[in-house]
């Protein structure tokens, strides 16, 4: 069945996945959203752009959620992040881009460059199991959303 994009657009809101997190890779994923917010911010300024603004806003739930899990018990080793598939997408793009640039890989100590590459695979098999059409439809959809008077279209 093929949904129209506004109703992809609600689902990927409202629908909620499931994520494991090894706990000693918080702190890490915690910087990079910080850090993704800043540039982001950055552009904010410059572009008044929906896409922008919808990723803002999902960064902003996801950094919430990962301050949440850090308080989790000392003593586990992995927490579980439930988010929006829409929030999903936004942690997929971090950990897909931090993972794949080797100098910052080369930055870590071997044991968290480890339990970062099987984070990495884990979002990966997540984020090949949501159907790609959708996806596409999702992105071009916060790409060709219209402000009119002041108010979205």
């Amino acid at each position: 069945m093929l949904l129209k994009s506004e109703e992809i657009y609600s689902k990927f809101n409202e629908e909620n996945i499931q994520v494991v997190i090894p706990k000693k890779l918080l702190f890490i994923l915690l910087q990079q959203v910080d850090r993704l917010l800043e540039v982001l911010g950055n552009e904010e300024e410059v572009v008044n752009n929906f896409a922008i603004y919808e990723y803002i806003g999902n960064a902003e739930m996801l950094m919430v959620k990962l301050y949440i899990l850090i308080t989790e018990p000392y003593n586990q080793k992995e927490v579980i992040l439930e988010t929006s598939i829409a929030e999903f997408l936004v942690i997929r793009d971090l950990v897909f881009c931090n993972y794949t640039l080797p100098h910052l890989r080369g930055k870590m100590r071997p044991s968290i460059c480890k339990a970062y590459k099987d984070f990495y695979d884990e979002i990966e098999d997540i984020f090949g199991m949501l159907d790609s059409n959708e996806v596409n439809t999702y992105w071009n959809y916060l790409k060709n959303y219209k402000f009119e008077g002041g108010m979205l279209q």
